[in-house]
């Protein structure tokens, strides 16, 4: 296989990252300087208010919106009081017993705002290096779950701790990239991060509240940073100035693959040339097509993702339950897929073709677990029900890429449909009616589409019956460029002044 990090940066508005292996679209992200991500960032903050009933607080970090801290994220001085006790149940955890109203406290950001809502903090301090994350609150040394084979995580963890020269002070979890990596420079990145901890301590100390801690780098180094393996073979950059920086970020932290960074100075934009930019386009699609004739369709609202399997023109096995078994298996790999490259977050319902058989409902289950090793983000899959419907719970950072990308539709409101032209003209009639009543009205205008109007000709008996009963008049004006949806109201009395006008 062949994989490659593309760099697209000739934009100065927006940074684009893409991970390609033999052509196909793995990983995207996507950043731009009018909203870049604050995760990552560490704040002295303020404790607006705590909320009981939510099990949270609200914490002033300097934004126009308040950071949003969790019991469940939460440290406080009484901790020592939830301690389990011999032959007693835990004590409950409770936000206002953590902290309270006014209380300064130094938070990091896990989620952007989304929405109405701000951002999500953490009190679980976490610096990224290369192949370590300090975490200064919890002293002890953990090794990441991606690293299965117990053996290497043996040898991780007391090579780190021989560096440490015994049990750390601070902790440090040990990531998936530092396998195979020297001991030198594993020593390196943990005094970098050492030194970054104590100027976050001494910056804590002089500072009021609400202030910037730390600030994360920007979107290139860190994904390269965090997603750079040794599969991969080339970083093609197509900007000289993050050529620059890359190159500078190789020698000082793995010059080994320092090769490895090709700069692009084609006339043809990047992503053309590698094919990448119209599989980017396919991400905002609601219909993915699977290489067998399936498909998947994505419905999204704000927290929960419904995707429906179907079989399309994929008939060719003669068994159903094969055919199911087949068609399930492809969309499961690419449901997964998806959800990294959309970044979709929140519970997903996912809707496989029946299967009677468990030992396939098992396999389809296993290869969605398989697939989810691969995604970075915390994910929480629930075994498939007898209606073959499977659960996904998966963490959600940052916005999407539609999301960023995209603005609701001004005609329908992000629903996707709008009512159809007789739906809409018997709207206008209604309205008529409910208007004539009035007694300080001589004349009433519908302003509406052309599309509208013509439908509106055939109602030419009933309007005239309307105006003979009301004795008043009717005018129906076709607008060009009106939306279709949209209807204008205006009316006028005896002396042609405007008394009322508005929209439906």
């Amino acid at each position: 296989m062949t994989s490659r990090m593309l760099i697209n940066a000739v934009e100065k508005e927006e940074t684009r990252i893409a991970v390609v292996v033999d052509g196909r679209l793995e990983d995207f992200h996507v950043e731009r300087t009018s909203r870049e991500t604050l995760v990552g960032n560490i704040y002295k903050g303020r404790v607006e208010n705590v909320h009981a009933s939510l099990q949270a607080a609200f914490v002033n970090i300097g934004l126009a919106k308040n950071a949003f801290l969790h019991v469940s994220e939460t440290h406080g001085a009484g901790e020592d009081k939830f301690a389990p006790r011999r032959g007693q149940p835990r004590p409950k955890r409770l936000i206002q017993n953590l902290v309270s109203a006014g209380q300064e406290v130094i938070v990091q950001v896990i989620r952007d705002e989304f929405g109405e809502k701000g951002p999500s903090v953490t009190m679980e301090l976490g610096l990224p290096g290369r192949f370590l994350v300090l975490t200064p609150l919890t002293p002890r040394v953990g090794i990441s779950k991606k690293i299965g084979d117990p053996a290497q995580r043996s040898e991780l963890r007391r090579g780190i701790l021989e560096m440490l020269g015994g049990e750390p002070e601070i902790g440090f979890i040990v990531r998936t990239s530092s396998v195979d990596t020297q001991p030198q420079d594993l020593k390196s990145d943990l005094e970098y991060l050492a030194r970054v901890w104590r100027a976050v301590e001494q910056r804590s100390s002089s500072a009021r509240a609400p202030a910037t801690l730390y600030e994360e780098t920007d979107i290139v180094l860190r994904t390269v940073r965090d997603f750079f393996t040794k599969e991969i073979e080339e970083v093609v950059v197509d900007d000289e100035l993050v050529h620059r920086r890359l190159a500078e970020f190789f020698d000082a932290v793995m010059p080994r693959f320092r090769e490895r960074l090709i700069r692009h100075d084609a006339p043809t934009p990047l992503f053309q040339v590698q094919g990448v930019e119209a599989q980017i386009e396919q991400l905002a699609q609601k219909s993915v097509n699977l290489a067998s004739g399936g498909t998947i369709v994505l419905e999204q609202t704000e927290a929960m993702t419904a995707i429906d399997v179907n079989s399309g023109r994929l008939v060719r096995e003669s068994n159903p339950e094969e055919l199911a078994l087949k068609t399930n298996l492809e969309a499961a790999r690419e449901v997964l897929r998806q959800l990294r490259l959309r970044d979709i977050g929140g519970i997903i319902v996912i809707d496989f073709i029946d299967m009677k058989q468990e030992r396939n409902k098992r396999a389809v289950g296993q290869l969605l677990h398989d697939e989810a090793r691969r995604d970075r983000s915390q994910m929480v899959i629930l075994p498939m029900s007898q209606f073959c419907l499977v659960q996904i719970a998966r963490e959600k950072i940052r916005p999407s890429v539609v999301a960023m990308s995209t603005d609701p539709c001004p005609s329908c409101g992000g629903t996707g449909f709008i009512k159809n032209i007789e739906s809409i003209g018997l709207e206008v009639m209604r309205a008529l009616k409910g208007t004539l009543e009035r007694g300080d009205i001589s004349v009433v205008e519908a302003r509406v589409s052309h599309d509208v109007s013509s439908y509106l000709k055939s109602k030419k008996e009933e309007f005239d019956a309307m105006e003979k009963t009301y004795r008043k008049r009717i005018r129906i004006t076709p607008v060009r460029d009106l939306a279709s949806n949209r209807i204008e109201f205006a009316c006028y009395n005896e002396a042609g002044e405007k008394v009322v006008d508005f929209v439906r």
